[in-house]
């Protein structure tokens, strides 16, 4: 499966405005920890905070040149040699074709292979079974819940973290 990576302080004002109306759909943040609407002037906030620091990176996920979705390292420790991180495939319709898969494999190649890093972890929702069986085949563990306890549609959702590190991701 052919994914390629663009730094999203690259692309043009239009795709970022796309980025976060993707963001801003049901079909998107109904899965991440924070769901409020994203305004354009946080968004803009982000994207200004991108250009200065040096512990977080997001790239514009592409397949067969077509922008489907963002990834993204968050909260780079290279004291440490740990980071989170996430991603999205927009499109409900190009889901469960490999596309996960592969650009979860080109993230941890770059955190692991590029950045020398040695743990990635992540905050998934518990209700969120398509992304823990993902992850679990990637080579992830579960290690531990947050104390967050979300309410979304009258539902009680834990937070789980889930890690893996370069040695296990080598061994895969």
């Amino acid at each position: 499966m052919n994914i390629e990576f663009e730094d999203i302080l690259d692309v043009n004002d239009g795709l970022i405005e796309k980025i976060r109306q993707w963001r801003n759909s049901r079909n998107v943040s109904q899965y991440m920890l924070q769901d409020h609407h994203i305004s354009k002037e946080e968004h803009n906030n982000w994207i200004e905070n991108l250009k200065t620091k040096k512990t977080a990176k997001a790239w514009v996920v592409k397949h067969e040149n077509k922008a489907i979705g963002l990834a993204s390292l968050s909260d780079i420790d290279f004291e440490n040699k740990t980071t989170d991180w996430g991603f999205y495939i927009a499109d409900k319709k190009l889901r469960g074709k490999g596309l996960g898969t592969a650009t979860l494999n080109k993230l941890m190649k770059i955190a692991f292979d590029d950045m020398k890093l040695e743990v990635m972890k992540t905050k998934v929702l518990n209700n969120n079974q398509v992304a823990i069986d993902l992850y679990k085949k990637m080579g992830f563990k579960k290690v531990g819940k947050t104390d967050e306890k979300l309410i979304r549609d009258d539902e009680t959702i834990d937070v789980i973290i889930m890690s893996i590190n370069s040695k296990d991701w080598r061994k895969k």
